[in-house]
Parts: C-alpha cells; sequence; structure tokens
C-alpha cells in the first residue's frame, strides 16, 4: 500500500522529514488510520516527536491539510513530549469526541506538561459549553474537570493556573468564588491564570484589579492584564493601555497593550492608537495599523478593507 510505503520512509532516522511525504498523513480515516496505529509505536520516540511537530507546523501553513488522525493516534503515545505536541497539533479541533480524552488527560496523565496542554484544550471547549452549543453532560464534564484541577493544591501550578484561565469562559457564582480564591494564593502563576480568567468572564466587575496588575513588577502579569483589559473591553482601561504601549519596557506587553486597544475599539481606542503611533516606537507601527483596522472593521464590517 502506498501509506505503508511513505510510513517506512517517515519512520527512516536517516532521512530527512519530506514535506511531500508527510503530507501523505492528511485527511487519513479507516483502514489507513489503523495502519498508522499498528506502526506507530515501531517508529522511534524522537521521530514521532519530530513527526507531530512537523505536520503542526504544516497544517498552521496550509488549511487544506488536516492531520487530526494522526494527532489523535500520538494523543495515547507512551511518551508525554509527544502526547503533548499532539494535544496543541489540536488547536483548531473542535468535536466533542476528544472532551472525555482531554479530561481524563488532564485529571490522570502523570506528566504536568500534558496535563496543561489539557487544560489549555478543555478551555477551547469551554466558551461553547456556556453558549450552550455542547450536550449538558460533556459541559459538566468540562466544568467539574476544570474545577477539580483548579482546587487541588496538590497540582502543578501552571496547571492550576490553565484550569483557572480555562473556567473563566463559564459562569457561575462557584467560578467567580474560585476565581477570587485563587487570585488571593501567593504563586504567581495562580494570580496570572486568575488574571486570564477574570478577562475571559467579560464582566466588569474585575477592571479594577486587572487595572491595578498592569503595574505589576513582573511582565507576564502585565501582558495577562493587558489581555484581559481587551477582552473585558471597557473604555476605561484605554489610558492605562496607551500607556502600557508606550512605556512598557517589555515589547510583548506593549504589543498585547495595542491588540486590545483595538479590540476595545470606539474613539477614544482610535485616539489612543493614534498618540501611539505618533509618540510611541516605529516597531509598534504594524500592530497600530493592524489594531486600527480592527476598529474600522468593527465600526463598519462591509465598508472596510
Amino acid at each position: 500500500m502506498p501509506l505503508e510505503s511513505d510510513l517506512e520512509e517517515i519512520a527512516d532516522e536517516n532521512r530527512r522529514l519530506s514535506a511531500n511525504q508527510l503530507k501523505s498523513l492528511s485527511d487519513l480515516e479507516g483502514p489507513a488510520v489503523s495502519t498508522l496505529t499498528s506502526a506507530w509505536p515501531d517508529i522511534a520516540m524522537m521521530r514521532r516527536l519530530s513527526i507531530v511537530r512537523e505536520l503542526s507546523e504544516l497544517a498552521s501553513d496550509s488549511v487544506e491539510l488536516n492531520f487530526d488522525a494522526v494527532f489523535k493516534v500520538a494523543l495515547s503515545d507512551e511518551e508525554p513530549y509527544v502526547r503533548a505536541a499532539a494535544i496543541r497539533g489540536l488547536d483548531e479541533y473542535e468535536d466533542v469526541d476528544l472532551i472525555p480524552i482531554f479530561v481524563n488527560l488532564l485529571l490522570i496523565d502523570q506528566d504536568t506538561e500534558v496535563r496543561r496542554e489539557a487544560a489549555i484544550a478543555l478551555g477551547r471547549y469551554a466558551l461553547a459549553a456556556e453558549l450552550e452549543k455542547l450536550s449538558h453532560a460533556d459541559a459538566r464534564a468540562i466544568r467539574n474537570a476544570l474545577i477539580e484541577s483548579a482546587e487541588d493544591q496538590e497540582e502543578d501550578e501552571r496547571v492550576r493556573s490553565r484550569a483557572i484561565e480555562a473556567l473563566g469562559a463559564m459562569s457561575g457564582e462557584d467560578i467567580e468564588n474560585l476565581i477570587e480564591s485563587i487570585y488571593e494564593e501567593d504563586s504567581l502563576w495562580l494570580k496570572i491564570g486568575a488574571v486570564d480568567a477574570m478577562g475571559r468572564t467579560c464582566n466588569a466587575m474585575w477592571l479594577p484589579i486587572i487595572l491595578r496588575e498592569s503595574e505589576h513588577r513582573a511582565p507576564e502579569m502585565r501582558h495577562a492584564a493587558a489581555f484581559a483589559a481587551g477582552e473585558i473591553g471597557e473604555r476605561e482601561a484605554v489610558p492605562y493601555l496607551r500607556r502600557m504601549a508606550l512605556e512598557d519596557p517589555d515589547r510583548e506587553v506593549q504589543l498585547a497593550a495595542i491588540r486590545s486597544i483595538g479590540a476595545i475599539g470606539g474613539a477614544t481606542a482610535r485616539v489612543a492608537l493614534q498618540g501611539v503611533l505618533y509618540e510611541g516606537d516605529d516597531a509598534l507601527r504594524d500592530a497600530i495599523e493592524a489594531a486600527k483596522a480592527e476598529i474600522d472593521f468593527d465600526d463598519d464590517p462591509l465598508g472596510a478593507p
């Protein structure tokens, strides 16, 4: 079979991975998936990892390629690095069949990175659950797993951080209380996760905390605060974001602030962006123009270029 022949060459560590051969793994189904599943464990671990990473890059470069079947096979790989890479490869996947798999990976996988990636993956389903686009059973499974992970004092703080961030998309007084509780913990990463969650709630009640954290000493927190302010979308945040775009010493924070100004939109945001363009670093110009284009589109979707 052609696939078996391609797999032999793809698995050969003495050969350079060929994009053309890797493309033969696109849109696998039925017997082809069985063939891959049988062959996969016999491929060397580092080669399996390289395959998953290369396929992720190919898929991001071309919407016509679909390697979901390969990533699904790799989710049960014995090597945690491969499992984590497979979850990342499925970042555009929306079908519900993987919800129980991601739940199990979050709650029982032995590897921290895998659990963290599983929390991120479940976060992509959380908004759909909140919008009632999932069954009650799936929504409940996502909610319960993320709460269990976020509340687990024995869990790695970065896994808990991702879990609480994901929960921000889901409503409820219990979620609000959990966000507040985790924000009060000592860990910087947990506080960052809580601020990310505050942004995902799109609830202006959290804005005073978010604006205060925009001046935090850690750039990771300032980045989270800039993003969260954009998610909430209140014009009150624009002066803070303008200052961050102009004065923050971290480039990624500056860019996050500019994107959030564009997300907030309106005349105040437009003036702020013009000010950053005039006073700021010329290296920010592309980001500013993209943010202005977003405002133009929101103001006039049909008239925007």
